[in-house]
């Protein structure tokens, strides 16, 4: 069964309305169709359809660290001790809920997964993985490494030319 993802067709207003939305989520969807070029009725009808088919999921604020009195971020490489497709469904799953993992990866090369940890403090980090340890995930290996600043984050993904799908 094809996904409705594979059946949409971006073209150039699609992918205007896109990056605009990338830029601003909140905007208004007149302010979005006059920004675009389009009609009120048609910008809102291509809307929906961007956000039916899955290729908008979502929308959310971006909130400053320094609201929770500040928060240590970790990128966590993880090699799993066994590489079945079981072993990596029961791990996939199981990091669903753990809200301490903002965003999970799964990667090719040395390591498995690379995971984002938001942390108050390195000991809690610590302690926060010791836990994951034991719960029984099959994590053979983990590598932690401190982000130490910001420098960039959030981009808009690059759209450019239509795709077919």
């Amino acid at each position: 069964m094809k996904s409705k993802l594979n059946t949409v067709r971006l073209d150039a207003w699609d992918l205007r309305i896109l990056a605009e939305l990338q830029t601003d989520g909140r905007i208004s969807k007149s302010e979005l169709a006059k920004r675009v070029h389009l009609s009120a009725s048609a910008c809102s009808e291509r809307l929906r359809i961007l956000e039916t088919t899955g290729i908008v999921e979502g929308y959310y604020a971006r909130l400053s660290p320094s609201l929770t009195g500040g928060v240590i971020f970790v990128m966590v490489e993880v090699v799993l001790d066994r590489h079945r497709l079981e072993d990596q469904r029961h791990f996939e799953t199981a990091i669903q809920g753990i809200s301490e993992i903002l965003d999970c990866w799964a990667i090719g090369g040395r390591v498995d997964y690379l995971m984002r940890v938001a942390a108050p403090s390195m000991a809690a980090y610590q302690e926060f993985m010791e836990g994951l340890l034991q719960v029984g995930l099959g994590i053979d290996q983990y590598y932690s490494l401190i982000v130490t600043k910001s420098v960039k984050s959030n981009s808009p993904i690059p759209l450019s030319a239509p795709r077919q799908r």
